[in-house]
């Protein structure tokens, strides 16, 4: 194999697979990336841990063909930091890889491209064009929110539901909060098939939002067999989808409300951040008090001394109330909004808050409160 390609895509096209490289498998092939020479043109790097696959081919002068994997971080390392514009990129008959670039040289031992995985192929199916930017800010909005307890897979990942119509949702619930959020992802004439909702996990959600970021609006979603397909052009994302049943969500979200208050969104996240640094380390914990015509954040911690601070209120329904959450979910939630106005619905002291923006009836965060 013998391959000559720009520095500075070669380094973009591995800093693409290193979420993907697996350092600690069993087996040692899946910390490699792929690299293949392909006798139309072009070279193509790959990556895959069996359940996130990424392939891509990028622009090269093909000398002669051949594939061959190598170690896909120290190979980045390498690239990001040679002296010149041009990498040439040879291997031999033991796998041995040769980098040349400008006065620098690298030799990195292979392994043959015959022990690597089979990798999935989204040729010949039927992708549907979607908006990326959509796509993206439905993960911007439940990514958050995902479970990091490995004993419940089935919180582990973010719920897709395509609704029909190119109306698609995305849910997340860790069990102590949970996001919603919807979006329309129709471009051009195709929308989105409806579908039972999937779940994909969350290092997956994490690969699709890299890819988005990468890529902007001109995205293709699918489905093949067990796997969510995104594609770009020449770059193409494979996760493999969690096996288990998401559990009813719509159970823990108020069907309504017996308060009501709007509120400046900025100030609020403020007000909380400063009322967290003396809240508990272990719970986070902070009360608010809402009377007619202000909020009272409390955190009180034995340890540390006590914060209290108030807020103007506008718009407020209901009777007074003292209730108590996790000020780091309410902080997570009040960053990945974007409107200058929140509203915050509440029932009782021992009943789940609801948070929306003002004006927007497409994304919704439930937050169960704490007891102080």
């Amino acid at each position: 194999m013998q391959i000559v390609v720009g520095k500075e895509a070669l380094a973009r096209g591995l800093a693409r697979v290193q979420g993907v490289l697996n350092r600690k498998a069993t087996m040692p092939v899946l910390s490699n990336a792929l690299l293949e020479a392909r006798p139309e043109g072009g070279l193509r790097i790959a990556a895959t841990d069996l359940d996130i696959t990424f392939d891509g081919v990028m622009p090269a002068r093909v000398e002669r063909p051949g594939r061959v994997t190598v170690d896909g971080k120290r190979l980045y390392e390498i690239a990001r930091t040679l002296p010149g514009d041009e990498v040439s990129i040879t291997v031999d008959d033991d796998a041995r890889v040769v980098l040349r670039c400008k006065t620098a040289e690298f030799v990195l031992l292979g392994i043959p491209a015959d022990g690597y995985p089979n990798l999935p192929s989204a040729a010949g199916q039927a992708l549907t064009p979607v908006d990326g930017l959509a796509l993206k800010a439905l993960i911007e909005r439940t990514q958050f929110s995902v479970s990091i307890e490995e004993s419940r897979p089935n919180l582990n990942g973010v719920f897709f539901h395509s609704l029909g119509g190119g109306r698609v949702r995305m849910v997340s619930t860790d069990g102590h909060r949970l996001s919603q959020s919807e979006r329309d992802l129709s471009r051009a004439d195709r929308a989105l098939d409806a579908r039972d909702g999937v779940i994909i996990p969350r290092k997956g959600v994490a690969e699709v939002k890299r890819l988005l970021d990468e890529v902007g609006p001109e995205v293709e979603l699918g489905f093949l067999s067990n796997n969510l397909v995104l594609k770009a052009g020449e770059l193409v994302l494979f996760v493999r989808l969690i096996d288990a049943a998401f559990p009813d969500y719509t159970q823990v979200i108020p069907r309504a409300t017996e308060r009501k208050v709007v509120l400046e969104r900025g100030p609020l996240l403020a007000a909380i951040k400063r009322i967290s640094i003396l809240a508990s380390e272990r719970t986070h914990g902070m009360r608010l008090e809402l009377t007619r015509l202000k909020l009272t954040l409390v955190s009180d911690n034995p340890d540390l001394g006590k914060a209290r601070e108030e807020i103007e209120i506008e718009g407020y329904e209901g009777g007074d109330l003292a209730i108590a959450f996790n000020s780091k979910y309410v902080i997570e939630i009040l960053t990945v909004l974007s409107a200058d106005k929140v509203v915050l619905q509440l029932n009782e002291a021992l009943s789940p808050g609801l948070i929306r923006e003002f004006g927007n009836d497409d994304d919704l965060f439930v937050v169960m409160p704490m007891r102080l």
